[in-house]
Formats: structure tokens, C-alpha cells, sequence
């Protein structure tokens, strides 16, 4: 696939907004965010984890500060929710995650999920589970502007007086709303429900945070990538965002329904699990794994041209979680040199697609407990903080592509500064292909004359990536 014909997603106020350092020359190519979601990064060892994401190379880092309030039947009598200084209010181990991510140069998303048992709706059935069941979209406007004040860059820190907690550039509300385990009913009356109840919770947040910070990015909910039929716990992310956005299916593509209220977003996520490699494509039309995205990306353009989609821009797409085990330790999960090559496979895959940012689900991996089928050995590091090779995969990622039968694409994203080094192994020795003057963290493609199987490799300042066999 050419780069001349990617799909590229017109991104560039929020790339502005972010300040990233954009790749200059001839071979520089269009950036790609990365970072990490990790469960432990707001917990009392988190602060080691985002020391490793950052020797990583990450840019970002999405950090679950739940909703940190009082859990009770009923709301309390003198609660002020969008005062983030309200004593039932305890936000004091996201406030230390969050300093130590931004002294560490990463930048922060937020996430939330889960409502307290008095923003819920009236009789949650016993089998939805806890904060799942109709969350009140006032009770989230107003979280939304406690959290866009107290990270807002000028909110005092209670911690060190006379300093303000530090800004967070982007907020997520919710996580894998087309799963019943996080957001129930998904249907009702034999009709998807859950798009209809998500759309008014992201637009009630939306209003509360670009209340207080109009320049906040707003990220809508990462998407599970697998779906039942209708009925089910699970509605397939296709359905889910064609209702969300207000649109149709109508003669083999879509249009615009009935839509009081559109969606408002700066941001639409996705969770493109695959099962399989990253070339391997979901099995049903309405499933989105990692090479499927274009099924999202349609929708989105057809929302934004039919207006269905707020605020009227071009709208960037990001990956919040994507991940594989590795074996070790996980006995399932793929073989440990496997699992680097798939990263970067990964991240050029979904950089192919548009996608502007890609979060790896673990920095490190999780403990065995109760079993490793439970929790997640998807880290780039060991649970000891030893590193894989994934760790130079998503540090340094090369990856190449045949164009046709005498020609490769060679894509890569440079750890650091300087002139990168592509080279070609000939015999026993290595030999030199091309060279290229690159920024820190660019992406770089170019074409090289290959009509036979090749082991490639890059060096930048003393690092070297992986070495990608071409076929």
C-alpha cells in the first residue's frame, strides 16, 4: 500500500495543541503518538511504571482515576460535585500519578469509568453490574468540570502549597461502552439502548469540561472490538458508532437519522484486539480489529459530513488499548520474540490506517493472580522490570511491506534524534540501504529495490532496532 494513498485524517489543530515534535526533511512522514494504559500507574508503585514508560520513549500516558467520591445509596446532602475540593472528594493518589507522569515529560489522558451508586439509574437488576446501570449525564457534567478544574494547570495542589497540579491535555469518559460489564442495558425492547445512553453521557461530559477548559481534548470511549447479535452483552462496534453518530444503514452505506442532540467529541477511540496477527482481519462485517479500522473511519467521515458529529472538524482517531500476551511468562500467550515483531506490526499497521496515537495496554506485565488467564503479561517489561524485546519494538519500531514483487516499504519511528541508519544484511555482514535525517520520535518511510526475502535493521545514537524479516 502506498503512503500516497493512506488515509490520512486532517488532524492539525489538535497536533498543535499538543505540541509534538513534527519530523522534517525528505523522508519525514506523517507522526504517531505512542504511550501506555496501565492499571498501576495511579497505585502506590505506579510511580516506577511511569519511569519505565518514559525510558520507553512514550509520549503519553492513560491514567483510570475512577470516580473518586463517596459511594452511598444517595448523594450526599452537602455535596458540591463540581468543586474537585469537596471533602468527599479524594483524588489524592491521581494527583500523585499525574505529577509523576508530567515530571516525567509524559502527557496525560484521563480516564473514567463506573458511576457511584447515587448517579446510577433507579432499579439496576441484580445481574448488571456495580456503576454500569443508566449513569446520570448531570452527575457526569458535573465530574466533568471537577476534573477539568482541578487539572487545569492552576489548581492549587493541596499537597505542596503554593503550587498549582499540573494540566491534563485530554480526557476520556468511560471505557468499552458496548460491553453490558461496564455500561448496561445494552438493549431494551429489542433495541440497541446503549448508544443512545453513551451519546448523553459524552455530551454531558463534553459540556463540563470544555466549560472549564475549551481547549481540553475531549476522547470519546475506546470501543471493545467484538460484538453478539442483537440481544446480546455485547454490541458490535460498528452498530455501536453508527448509533452513536446518527446515522442509518441505507443502500450499502449509511445516512443521516434523526439526531436532536449529535454526538460532540474531539477524539474517537477504539480497542482493536485481534485474535490472531495483526494482518488477521474480525470474522464478522460488524467487528473491528486492528487491520478493520476503516469500518470506523467510514462512519466518522460520513457523521462529519452530514453534520451528525460535533464540533464540525476533522476528527482524529485513536487506539487506547491494544496489547498481546507474551509467552513467557503467560504459557497462552505468543512466543516472547513473536510478540515484539507483532508491536511493531501493530503500530505500523495502525499508522497505515490514519490513526494518530496508539496506547499499549501494560508497561509491565501484571501478576499471575488468580491465574495468567486473568490478568494481562502484555508489558513491555517483565513484573520485575526486566525488559523484553518489546520494549525496543515500541521504543524503535521497523517494519517493512511489499509493494510489489522487485520493491519494499520500510516505516520506522526513531527513539531519538539524529541520522538513522537502515541496513540491509548481505551474507554475514551488514551493508548500508539508506540513511535519514530525522527528529526525535518521527516516523520515517521510504521504498527500496527488493525482489527477494531481506533482514533489515536501523541504528540511531548508538540504538538498534529489531530486525524485520522481509518476505
Amino acid at each position: 500500500m502506498s503512503v500516497a494513498v493512506v488515509r490520512v485524517r486532517r488532524a492539525a489543530l489538535i497536533c498543535l495543541a499538543l505540541a509534538l515534535l513534527v519530523p522534517s526533511g525528505a523522508w519525514a512522514a506523517r507522526p504517531l503518538m505512542l504511550g501506555f494504559t496501565d492499571t498501576t500507574f495511579a497505585t502506590p508503585g505506579g510511580g516506577v511504571w511511569l519511569q519505565r514508560s518514559a525510558a520507553a520513549e512514550a509520549d503519553l500516558v492513560r491514567i483510570d482515576v475512577g470516580w473518586p467520591v463517596t459511594d452511598s445509596p444517595g448523594r450526599p446532602a452537602d455535596f458540591a460535585p463540581r468543586n474537585p475540593a469537596d471533602p468527599h472528594y479524594d483524588f489524592t493518589s491521581d494527583d500523585i500519578a499525574i505529577k509523576q507522569a508530567t515530571a516525567a515529560g509524559l502527557r496525560v489522558l484521563v480516564v473514567f469509568n463506573g458511576a457511584p451508586r447515587w448517579a446510577e439509574g433507579p432499579h439496576r437488576p441484580a445481574g448488571s453490574p456495580v456503576g454500569s446501570w443508566r449513569p446520570d449525564p448531570q452527575a457526569i457534567e458535573d465530574y466533568g468540570i471537577a476534573l477539568a478544574t482541578r487539572y487545569s494547570g492552576h489548581f492549587p495542589d493541596p499537597a505542596q502549597p503554593g503550587h498549582a497540579l499540573p494540566r491534563v491535555f485530554a480526557f476520556q469518559v468511560w471505557n468499552e461502552p458496548n460491553l453490558s460489564l461496564y455500561l448496561s442495558p445494552q438493549w431494551s425492547g429489542g433495541r440497541a439502548v446503549a448508544p443512545v445512553l453513551y451519546r448523553a453521557m459524552l455530551n454531558a461530559f463534553y459540556r463540563g469540561v470544555k466549560s472549564i477548559d475549551p481547549h481540553a481534548l475531549v476522547v470519546a470511549a475506546g470501543t471493545a472490538p467484538f460484538g453478539d447479535p442483537p440481544g446480546g452483552q455485547r454490541i458490535p462496534p460498528v452498530v455501536f458508532w453508527r448509533d452513536v453518530l446518527c446515522l442509518t444503514p441505507a443502500g450499502g452505506g449509511v445516512r443521516a437519522a434523526s439526531c436532536p442532540d449529535p454526538a460532540h467529541f474531539d477524539v474517537l477511540a477504539h480497542h482493536p484486539y485481534s485474535v490472531g496477527d495483526p494482518t488477521a482481519t474480525a470474522l464478522e462485517p460488524d467487528d473491528v480489529s486492528i487491520p478493520d479500522l476503516g469500518k470506523l473511519t467510514t462512519l466518522l467521515d460520513a457523521a462529519e459530513r452530514f453534520g451528525t458529529v460535533l464540533p464540525r472538524a476533522s476528527h482524529p482517531v485513536w487506539v487506547t488499548e491494544v496489547s498481546y500476551d507474551s509467552d513467557p511468562p503467560d504459557p497462552q500467550g505468543v512466543p516472547i520474540d513473536e510478540q515484539a515483531r507483532w508491536l511493531e506490526q501493530v503500530l505500523a499497521e495502525l499508522w497505515r490506517q490514519g490513526v494518530q496515537a496508539v496506547f499499549w495496554n501494560q508497561v509491565g506485565d501484571q501478576p499471575p493472580v488468580p491465574s495468567y488467564g486473568a490478568t494481562a503479561q502484555s508489558g513491555v517489561y517483565y513484573l520485575d522490570g526486566r525488559p523484553k524485546p518489546a520494549l525496543t519494538a515500541f521504543r524503535f519500531p521497523l517494519v517493512a511491506w511489499r509493494r510489489g514483487k522487485a520493491s519494499l516499504e520500510v516505516w520506522g519511528r526513531a527513539p531519538t534524534a539524529g541520522h538513522v541508519v537502515v541496513q540491509e544484511r548481505a551474507g554475514g555482514t551488514w551493508r548500508p540501504v539508506k540513511t535519514l535525517s530525522v527528529r526525535a520520535r518521527a516516523t520515517f518511510v521510504f521504498e527500496i529495490a527488493a525482489a527477494h526475502p531481506v533482514d533489515l535493521r536501523a541504528l540511531i545514537g548508538g540504538q538498534t532496532s529489531l530486525v524485520w524479516r522481509a518476505r
